[in-house]
């Protein structure tokens, strides 16, 4: 039983809003994700197919930081940050604290990113 879910976006289609609670991880399959900034609206990142984002599903607390707007023809790997945490617990716990780690040093990096 996989832990990922295949969502299908059209151009334009918002997967997410800035200030939504951030409870899934995402992995691009094909297409592109524009990250906009929640205030100007204007985007600062694309991300494509290899890349993943959301990962302040697994922090707790975590919420959306920017709006995730699709490109043409986006497929991604959808995982709950609960479908997460059961994996990593099947890991070594050093790739878990290693991972969970990673994740905040990410968090805290966008914070300051956002008071530039």
């Amino acid at each position: 039983m996989s832990s990922f879910d295949e969502i299908r976006l059209e151009e334009g289609q918002i997967l997410f809003k800035a200030g939504e609670p951030a409870d899934k991880l995402y992995f691009i399959q094909s297409g592109s994700i524009r990250m906009a900034d929640k205030n100007t609206g204007a985007v600062f990142a694309t991300l494509r197919e290899g890349d993943s984002f959301g990962e302040q599903a697994m922090l707790q607390g975590g919420i959306r930081g920017a709006t995730a707007l699709a490109g043409d023809g986006t497929v991604l790997l959808e995982i709950t940050a609960e479908g997460l945490r059961g994996l990593l617990k099947t890991a070594s716990p050093i790739l878990t604290a290693v991972f969970e780690a990673m994740m905040l040093q990410q968090n805290m990096q966008n914070a300051l990113r956002t008071k530039v």
